[in-house]
């Protein structure tokens, strides 16, 4: 796959490039992870208009084309549909996680004000181990990125920058991982309290 130039690349190119993903050819996928990774984010961008979701969401699309590369069949689409498709169900499947709540919830929300006053937050509050007692139990619902996230950024208490270097990704990726991580712990917290 050296030396290809997949701006040229015919429906048959990608089809055939497929081919090579379904044999695990991490070369293949790289070309179409180069190729699609810049479209993608600039596709979901435009639906959710925020930067650093679009860039975990892609994150999370291109991962899908790398795992269920089977279910492609270039005789029923192109590539670019499938690819495509999926990312849009991503994002309409956080969009619809979203409706009537505030688009994005910020990282520090997991740690709500009035479940710990700020001039104990230096101290320990039961408070604080009840909410973090919380976020083990349901931990393992978060995927695998989210999970290493949350631990290290809110059980193990590292620097967010710290946690970019540690993971070897960007410090937006850290905060996004985040925001979807406290969405969805802030959901199964809640509904637990019903």
């Amino acid at each position: 796959m050296t030396n290809v130039n997949p701006q040229t690349f015919s429906r048959q190119d990608w089809t055939k490039c497929m081919e090579k993903v379904k044999q695990r050819d991490k070369e293949a996928f790289a070309v179409i992870f180069h190729y699609f990774s810049p479209r993608l984010k600039q596709f979901v961008f435009k639906h959710l208009g925020n930067e650093h979701v679009a860039v975990e969401l892609v994150q999370e699309a291109m991962t899908t084309v790398w795992h269920k590369a089977y279910l492609f069949d270039g005789s029923k689409s192109s590539l670019s549909t499938w690819v495509y498709t999926i990312a849009r169900n991503l994002c309409f499947d956080l969009m619809r996680k979203q409706k009537g709540k505030e688009p994005h919830v910020l990282a520090d929300d997991i740690w709500p004000g009035d479940f710990c006053p700020p001039d104990l937050v230096e101290h320990y509050a039961p408070e604080h181990e009840m909410l973090k007692e919380q976020v083990l139990k349901f931990l393992d619902t978060l995927p695998e990125a989210q999970q290493k996230v949350v631990r290290a950024v809110y059980l193990e208490e590292i620097p967010h920058q710290q946690v970019a270097d540690m993971f070897d990704i960007p410090l937006g990726t850290v905060k996004s991982r985040l925001r979807l991580a406290v969405e969805k712990l802030r959901t199964s917290i809640d509904a637990e309290r019903l």
